[in-house]
């Protein structure tokens, strides 16, 4: 696919308003929106933010879950601008850096949540206001395919997160993989059950939108009470939802036959087996860099390591050592090209040239860019693609990327601290309280 042929989630969301404006897009608890509600109201924000910033701004979104968690970003992006979102249980210093670091020039969060961002200065649009909005059109153009869409930020190995920089492009090529892959469309009930700083619930929000389905946000009270979240998922009649590997795990295992669900994917971490559920699975693989998942399995049979699978559309991979493709069987690097791979880090020139690189393999444009994953993996001798480990000292704490090199710098911080090893042998619970801790200098 040619990468100035592809359409962008604005334009393919309209559409569905066209076709399906009454259909639900968004349910929160009690609370159900249409498409043409919310083209409505991201209309009135979208020209709200137009009179605020000027176009190409970072607008921050700090969110508890509620249905503006689908209003916010799109009205962010019809004012063409784009967003960087806050997960509000990150520590607070993170979160100021984040803002400052992105150059966010305005703030939409729920008013209980300002006081996180108290080196923010900048303008503030409170959720509860949204609603309350004169009628306005917003005048930006359409996004351009490499215009930015979203900020999203992966631990550091400097102690200093990365804001990885993903285009309309990268966004939308996934989001219509994804969709025809899961079979979604205007029938499909869509569960979002991913923190909404994390590429999962990117997946989700704008899969949902662009095939015309209905995005059930799951309330925090419930997303990790199995029990609750299947009775969410049977009440509200879910057919398509991703959970991170372990809580995927138990669920399928907990949960075989639950009724409704048609499809369930789940990535982030390596993937045991187990009985497998009467629904469909898939096993993903993404880093944030390349947008959620480039490579998928669809796991249909038991066995002692289950692969990775292999690439999606418009996707090329390359298993790589010493500057040279390995023979099937032989572990190497896995390089990533194709219409997901990112723009880079924003303000990093460093770390964008060390693993954003030209691909020497291919010569076609739509695959000069090749992402180094620092993931090794080898392919088997039946094509599928097999996970071995990393390269250096990151980790995976459900689903979320934490480099140990940042752990340590933040541990050297402390008085009479000399210096410090943190290796991936450390409890998992442990290191969840070390990264709630982490600040950003």
């Amino acid at each position: 696919m040619s990468q100035t042929s592809l359409n962008t989630v604005l334009e393919t969301f309209r559409q569905q308003v066209k076709a399906h404006p009454n259909q639900p897009s968004v349910v929160y608890e009690n609370i159900q929106l249409s498409y043409s509600e919310v083209d409505r109201l991201t209309d009135n924000l979208a020209a709200y933010i137009e009179s605020k910033v000027p176009p190409k701004s970072v607008v921050g979104i700090m969110l508890g879950r509620n249905e503006y968690m689908m209003l916010a970003p799109l009205g962010v992006l019809k004012a063409g601008c784009a967003y960087l979102p806050l997960d509000p249980s990150y520590p607070p210093e993170r979160l100021n850096f984040m803002m400052k670091d992105a150059g966010a020039k305005m703030l939409v969060a729920d008013e209980e949540l300002l006081p996180i961002l108290k080196e923010y200065k900048g303008p503030v649009i409170m959720s509860s206001d949204i609603r309350k909005l004169h009628p306005g059109t917003p005048k930006a153009p359409q996004p351009q395919p490499e215009d930015l869409f979203i900020l999203l930020y992966t631990s550091g190995t400097t102690g200093t997160p990365k804001g990885c920089m993903l285009c309309h492009r990268n966004i939308y090529a996934y989001c219509s993989h994804h969709s025809e892959l899961m079979g979604l469309d205007h029938s499909s009930h869509i569960s979002a059950y991913a923190s909404f700083g994390f590429d999962a619930f990117v997946s989700d929000l704008y899969s949902s939108l662009i095939s015309g389905g209905t995005l059930y946000i799951i309330p925090e009270r419930i997303r990790l009470n199995l029990p609750a979240l299947h009775d969410f998922f049977e009440q509200n009649g879910i057919t398509c939802c991703f959970m991170t590997t372990q809580v995927a795990t138990q669920f399928a295992i907990n949960y075989p036959d639950c009724k409704g669900l048609k499809t369930m994917y789940t990535g982030g971490e390596k993937m045991s087996s187990f009985p497998l559920p009467h629904y469909r699975l898939f096993n993903c693989y993404g880093p944030t860099e390349t947008i959620c998942y480039v490579v998928y399995e669809e796991v249909k049979k038991q066995e002692e390591n289950i692969p990775i699978g292999r690439p999606m559309k418009d996707i090329k991979v390359y298993i790589v050592k010493d500057g040279r493709q390995v023979p099937k069987g032989e572990p190497g690097e896995l390089w990533i090209t194709g219409t997901q791979v990112g723009l880079g880090y924003l303000n990093r020139p460093d770390k964008t040239a060390e693993v954003f690189v030209k691909n020497p393999f291919d010569k076609d444009p739509d695959y000069s860019i090749a992402y180094r994953t620092g993931d090794i993996v080898r392919e088997r001798e039946d094509g599928k693609i097999e996970f071995m480990g990393r390269k250096d000292g990151q980790v995976k704490i459900r689903g979320f990327r934490i480099e140990l090199k940042e752990v340590e710098a933040i541990i050297r911080e402390f008085p009479d601290i000399k210096d410090v090893t943190v290796q991936s042998s450390l409890p998992a619970r442990s290191l969840r309280t070390w990264c709630r801790r982490l600040p950003c200098r």
